[in-house]
């Protein structure tokens, strides 16, 4: 499975990018974006299967960055520490909400 990360917090996509390597060595993550523009470029060049994508971030939203994709071709699971916009996540075609900090047995789900 091929990943990318995106959330504006260094550290967060960094525990994350460790408990993914530690569920599963064969996931390949593809790299890592820190915002809404980053995000769209990096999702763009590397044609992820998964985004582990954070709601909240210093340019604008994870739903900021879906409505400016054309095209959506890709898994999406939010993590982020709000936990009000689980429903709103859903309507993106969500398949997992995550609250940070993640949980390892929530990630493995």
């Amino acid at each position: 499975m091929k990943i990318v990360i995106i959330d504006d917090e260094e550290n967060c996509r960094l525990v994350l990018r460790n408990k993914i390597e530690k569920y599963d060595p064969n996931i390949e993550i593809l790299g890592e974006g820190y915002g809404v523009d980053s995000g769209i470029e990096l999702i763009q060049t590397t044609k992820p299967e998964v985004v582990f994508l954070d709601i909240q971030m210093n340019d604008g939203t994870g739903f900021d960055l879906l409505n400016r994709m054309k095209k959506r071709d890709f898994l999406l699971v939010f993590t982020t520490a709000f936990d009000q916009y689980a429903i709103k996540a859903f309507k993106y075609a969500a398949i997992h909400y995550l609250l940070k900090p993640v949980d390892f047995n929530e990630l493995s789900e």
